[in-house]
């Protein structure tokens, strides 16, 4: 098992989600890999912008939505042959309806918690790891979209959480050591987020998907952790 890690940037775009599904494509010849990805570039100084504005009780985060919506739908259209796209475009909707209601909540509480602005800035690497995960899919690549949060498990202090590597290490390998999941080609996961004790989702500060890659090398004893930029 080797992990390679994709910061913003490098899938900042449609173009740019192309070479880094080349690059993937090309290092499963050697062995199963785990591809951990940061939010599309911008993303998660747009969701923050989204949770401080919704929270001031100002309606412009609705056409901050709006943006990030497009991009994301832009980005699937590009990247999946048009037979392919309904089932992504439908799941890029349901994720931005869910966003939405969330924020719809702050704006009627006129507060942001810590505890709401790791989930609002969640969204990012969901959105971005699964349209890449579908693109792995449409190519014929055998692979499965892991949700970190359930794999990386820290304490509740939101915004910059300290994992628990003990038992982040024993879930990670837990995960890998069943028959049902040990048989794909790629592991898409969505870097930075984790979650707590009680299932919240949290962060593990900015730059934290590099730490995602780390996390996943050291508990499946992988043979190279590679970190791409652009």
């Amino acid at each position: 098992m080797q992990v390679l890690k994709f910061g913003g940037s490098s899938v900042g775009s449609a173009e740019a989600i192309s070479k880094v599904v080349s690059i993937v494509i090309e290092s499963i010849k050697k062995e199963p890999t785990v591809v951990v990805v940061s939010a599309m570039s911008g993303v998660t100084d747009q969701l923050l912008m989204l949770a401080q504005s919704a929270s001031q009780g100002n309606e412009a985060y609705k056409t901050i939505i709006q943006n990030i919506e497009q991009k994301h739908l832009d980005a699937v259209r590009l990247l999946l042959p048009i037979q392919a796209q309904s089932a992504t475009l439908s799941l890029v909707k349901q994720t931005i309806n869910e966003l939405e209601s969330n924020c719809e909540g702050l704006f009627m509480l006129k507060e942001l918690s810590n505890r709401m602005q790791d989930r609002i800035v969640s969204f990012g690497e969901i959105l971005s790891s699964k349209i890449i995960a579908a693109t792995f899919e449409s190519k014929g690549v055998k692979q499965q979209w892991i949700d970190s949060r359930l794999l990386i498990k820290t304490n509740s202090n939101y915004l910059n959480a300290v994992v628990d590597k003990e038992l982040t290490a024993k879930t990670i390998q837990t995960y890998f050591a069943s028959s049902e999941n040990n048989q794909f080609d790629v592991y898409m996961a969505p870097g930075f987020i984790a979650s707590d004790a009680e299932g919240n989702t949290t962060t593990l500060g900015r730059g934290g998907s590099d730490y995602t890659g780390a996390i996943f090398a050291a508990a499946l004893k992988a043979t190279a952790l590679e970190i791409w930029t652009d």
